[in-house]
């Protein structure tokens, strides 16, 4: 393999990984509407239902049916590089298979459900379900996150890139708004709600609730700041192993100085932008009963 077709490899390699994580960050901010929604179902039955329906269809039609194979192929290829992460990796393969047995579950016992049994004791029972479902979601994420996204780029050479991506599929629906609205009228039109209408005529919550989902966004954000320094840690740490003389130091000194630089400059933006978002979604959410007409 030359070294042109070897760098490509590895650019359409990084380019696969950063394509898992962005999609790890669209599925977080689903799951966050998806808790939203269910705090709601017992008071707009209907409406909450309609949200969750697309929700878990999304989950279906895109998470399900591509981004889990891509992360199974990513599964495959580094088990049969690391002999020691079989067991793993296999215990993540199986819960990709009962994740998607639930979310359709979940799909199905939703949209079928009645009014009346969605304000009742069968809606508080789906309710209990959604969170579970939520919580050992979150859980798989961060396990995948942790033992096989920063190992990949590690064990996998150029070959196993290349009959990795051979077969990727779709980008994230998420990432297109239009896209969104085609397909998941419901799912779009909430998710748009606070860039579009500033938040005023979102179905009303508590103060405390709107609190809870806040915080939640900012475990998001610390958890995947907390995995970038890991592998920017990572990272480091090899690059000096590669330096043989003082001039190559000075380049990776150089190099890392940059990166960290970068890196710092992320840990200050971003939850500045947390900061400010949560706080203007506050305020909105306690002025709403005085803004009423």
């Amino acid at each position: 393999m030359s070294i042109q077709t070897s760098e490509k490899s590895s650019n359409r390699g990084q380019t696969f990984m950063r394509t898992l994580r962005q999609d790890h960050a669209g599925l977080s901010r689903i799951m966050r509407e998806i808790d939203t929604q269910a705090h709601r179902l017992a008071e707009d039955s209907e409406g909450a239902r309609a949200i969750l329906v697309d929700a878990f269809r999304y989950l279906l039609r895109y998470h399900h049916a591509f981004h889990h194979p891509r992360e199974d192929r990513l599964f495959a290829r580094i088990r049969a590089r690391d002999e020691a992460l079989d067991q793993t990796l296999q215990q993540l393969s199986h819960e990709h298979e009962t994740g998607e047995q639930e979310t359709r579950r979940l799909a199905e016992d939703l949209a079928r459900a009645s009014n009346k049994e969605l304000v009742g004791e069968c809606g508080a029972e789906l309710v209990d379900r959604i969170n579970d479902y939520l919580r050992h979601t979150r859980t798989h994420m961060r396990h995948e996150e942790t033992v096989f996204y920063s190992r990949a780029e590690q064990v996998l050479s150029d070959e196993d890139w290349l009959d990795i991506i051979a077969d990727d599929g779709p980008d994230d629906p998420i990432t297109d708004i239009r896209t969104m609205r085609a397909s998941y009228p419901a799912l779009a039109r909430s998710l748009d709600e606070p860039t579009s209408h500033l938040g005023l005529h979102r179905p009303e919550h508590s103060s405390s609730h709107e609190l809870r989902l806040q915080m939640l966004a900012l475990t998001d954000l610390y958890g995947g700041l907390m995995h970038e320094a890991i592998d920017l840690t990572r990272t480091h740490f090899q690059r000096l192993k590669s330096v043989r003389d003082p001039v190559s130091l000075m380049r990776t000194a150089g190099t890392i100085y940059a990166d960290n630089l970068r890196f710092a400059g992320q840990c200050v933006t971003r939850p500045s932008r947390w900061a400010i978002n949560t706080g203007a979604g506050l305020i909105v959410g306690w002025l709403k009963p005085y803004m009423k007409q």
